[in-house]
C-alpha cells in the first residue's frame, strides 16, 4: 500500500487542489525522506514556481513545475499520501506545500516514514530515474508486451505482477484481486500461462484496476486515505483479498490464505476451484 488505484486517487485529487496554483515555498520537515536532493535545492526549486501538471508514474507522484523548475517525485510507498484538509496526526507531516493566491497548504504524511522524494531538474533526467525503476504502466501495458514481458520469466505469476520493473502499479491486493478475476492459481509459472490465460489476465489487469480507482482505492489498517481523509470504497466489494473462510463470490468455494515463495511476510488470498494449479 498505496497501490497504483491509491495514488491514482490521490493525483486526481490533488490536481483541482495545486495545477496552476503558485508556490509561496516547499517546507521539509523530514530530510530523511529526501533521495537525491538536498532540502534547500527543493525549496529553492519550489519558491515562486507554478504547478504545471500533477500525473501517475506506476506507483509514484509527479509534481512538473512551470519554466524549467524540475519535477518533484514522491514515492509514497508504504504509508505516504497527501491531505488538502489538515491532518489529524500532524506529527506524521514530513513535507508542505504552501500555495499562493488565495494562500493554502497541502500536506504530505508518512507514518512510517518509507516513502521518498526526489527532485529532477529536467524531464529527461526524471524519465531515466522511471526507467531505471518501472516497467510499462498496469493500465497502459499492451496484450502483447504483457505476454513478451511474462514468457521470460519462470516465477510464479503473482510476484511476477508485483516485480515493478516487469509492471509497474501492481501490489499485494490487486495482484490477488486480478489473478482471481482471470481464473489464474498464483504460483502457476508466468512462462507456463496459455495465450487464453494472457488475454485473460490483461483484460482482468483493466477491469479491477479502473474499478479499484472509481472506488478510491483500499483501506485496511488506517494508512491509506484519500486526500480528503476518507476511506477507500473497494475492499467492500472485492472478491478474495482478507476473505479467508469465506465463500467465493463466484462460487461460493471458501477462500484460502496462503503465502507462496517470493512474497516474504505477504499473504496470498484465492479460491481453490476457480483457481486451480493446472
Amino acid at each position: 500500500m498505496p497501490e497504483l488505484s491509491e495514488v491514482e486517487t490521490m493525483v486526481r485529487g490533488l490536481r483541482p487542489a495545486i495545477c496552476g496554483r503558485s508556490l509561496r515555498r516547499i517546507e521539509v520537515l523530514d530530510r530523511s525522506l529526501l533521495h537525491g536532493c538536498s532540502a534547500r535545492r527543493l525549496a529553492g526549486a519550489g519558491r515562486g514556481a507554478t504547478v504545471s501538471e500533477v500525473v501517475r508514474r506506476g506507483k509514484w507522484v509527479v509534481v512538473t513545475l512551470a519554466d524549467h523548475r524540475g519535477i518533484i517525485v514522491i514515492q509514497p510507498r508504504m504509508t505516504g499520501g497527501f491531505w488538502i484538509k489538515k491532518p489529524e496526526q500532524t506529527n506524521h507531516i514530513r513535507l508542505v506545500f504552501h500555495l499562493d493566491k488565495p494562500r493554502a497548504m497541502i500536506w504530505y504524511c508518512d507514518t512510517r516514514r518509507l516513502g521518498r522524494i526526489s527532485w529532477f531538474a529536467s524531464a529527461e533526467e526524471a524519465a531515466e530515474g522511471f526507467s531505471q525503476s518501472h516497467g510499462p504502466d498496469a493500465l497502459e501495458i499492451t496484450r502483447q508486451e504483457l505476454g513478451a514481458r511474462l514468457s521470460r520469466t519462470g516465477r510464479g505469476i503473482k510476484p511476477a505482477l508485483m516485480d515493478q520493473k516487469l509492471l509497474a502499479g501492481i501490489g499485494n491486493i490487486y495482484a490477488d484481486e486480478v489473478l482471481h478475476m482471470a481464473r489464474i492459481h498464483p504460483e502457476r509459472a508466468a512462462n507456463a500461462l496459455s495465450a487464453v490465460m494472457i488475454d485473460r489476465l490483461h483484460t482482468a489487469i483493466q477491469t479491477v484496476l479502473e474499478r479499484a480507482i472509481c472506488l478510491e482505492g483500499s483501506s485496511f489498517d488506517g494508512a491509506y486515505r484519500t486526500v480528503l481523509g476518507l476511506e477507500g470504497g473497494f475492499l467492500a466489494e472485492n472478491s478474495v483479498y482478507g476473505r479467508e473462510s469465506l465463500p467465493c463470490r463466484a462460487c461460493s468455494e471458501p477462500i484460502v490464505k496462503t503465502r507462496i515463495a517470493g512474497l516474504i511476510g505477504r499473504p496470498t488470498y484465492f479460491c481453490p476451484r476457480c483457481q486451480k494449479p493446472r
